[in-house]
């Protein structure tokens, strides 16, 4: 049973990795393509030699994380683009360690309705590893600059009508927020002292 958790560990930290390299390179060159150097380089530095990444690609792309096209140039040469989808986008900012506070607040208000139920509760676990937490019922806060991208949860989640998100420098409930925030606000002052 551990062997099997295990497997899953790695395979998620694989898919991770090689997300991860796919959003590198796609924000690096228009298109990523399969049979370019870089590409090569920077999975061979990842030690992805020793498993079999196109299995791996394969899976991805079922799982809706990467889209993968065909094309041809002018002069009739096959080759592939492969780029990250909004789910494979929002995979990666979910699972980001990035902490990086810029002194404002992003503050997200939703009212999804009741027929919207496992949306909501999808949507509510997604801010969650984004880094968000609950101020009240439908209020949640992120100090985190990262969380400017939560409009991908938005829209992979198709609630845009539903969800006001705002960055803030001031708010009246400041002090309350650096209370639901404490650990990590203390652990970013404890870094700044040298």
């Amino acid at each position: 049973m551990a062997t099997k958790k295990k497997k899953k560990t790695k395979y998620g930290q694989i898919t991770l990795e090689i997300l991860g390299i796919i959003g590198e390179i796609a924000e690096e060159l228009a298109d990523a393509f399969f049979d370019q150097q870089e590409m090569r380089r920077k999975i061979r530095s990842n030690d992805f030699a020793s498993v079999r990444l196109f299995d791996y690609l394969k899976n991805i792309n079922n799982s809706d994380y990467i889209e993968i096209e065909t094309k041809t140039d002018r002069g009739k040469n096959k080759f592939y683009s492969i780029k990250l989808t909004n789910k494979g986008k929002l995979k990666l900012l979910e699972n980001s360690n990035e902490q990086k506070i810029d002194g404002k607040w992003r503050l997200l208000s939703f009212d999804i309705p009741e027929e919207l139920k496992s949306q909501r509760d999808s949507f509510r676990c997604a801010l969650k590893r984004i880094g968000f937490r609950q101020v009240q019922k439908s209020l949640w806060a992120c100090p985190f600059s990262k969380a400017d991208k939560v409009a991908l949860a938005v829209e992979y989640y198709k609630l845009n009508q539903y969800v006001a998100y705002f960055i803030v420098a001031k708010t009246d409930i400041e002090s309350h927020l650096k209370l639901l925030f404490q650990d990590v606000l203390a652990k970013k002052r404890n870094n700044r002292i040298p």
